[in-house]
């Protein structure tokens, strides 16, 4: 660490160099032997703050240049990323349903009258937001007397 009141040495071809790294403040700071406060109020320095903005988007732009490269080697992962990244694609899957139909999640619903007013197909029992919650259902209150 640098004695208190002078003047810490920082290299600015290197910061930029550190800053492409994607660098935290924290190891910019191990590296030149400061402590993050020092990187800190350096950064309100126009120049300083100037190198380490460019020194982080040439880092940026070095990423994105690997990305397409595995991309274009066929790599089917890196193509997912990239276009849910900036194609604003997504994995959601949205699922609708009817109940109105006679068959509900491929289940058949049999018909209570011939069961002795039991239904002994699967039916909803709560459905709240993604969830479905599915169970058997008891006697028909409207088929018993």
């Amino acid at each position: 660490m640098a004695r208190r009141g002078t003047t810490a040495k920082i290299d600015l071809a290197e910061l930029e160099k550190l800053s492409g790294m994607q660098a935290t403040d924290e190891e910019i700071a191990s590296w030149f032997g400061v402590t993050t406060r020092t990187i800190e109020r350096r950064r309100k320095s126009p120049a300083f703050a100037e190198v380490m903005q460019r020194g982080r988007a040439k880092g940026r732009l070095s990423i994105r240049r690997m990305q397409l490269k595995l991309l274009e080697a066929g790599n089917a992962t890196m193509g997912v990323w990239l276009g849910k990244q900036y194609l604003g694609q997504s994995d959601q899957v949205q699922h609708a349903y009817d109940v109105s139909v006679t068959t509900c999640l491929g289940i058949p619903r049999l018909d209570p009258a011939r069961n002795g007013g039991v239904a002994v197909d699967a039916q909803f029992r709560e459905i709240s937001g993604d969830t479905i919650e599915i169970g058997e259902r008891g006697p028909d209150p409207a088929l018993t007397t």
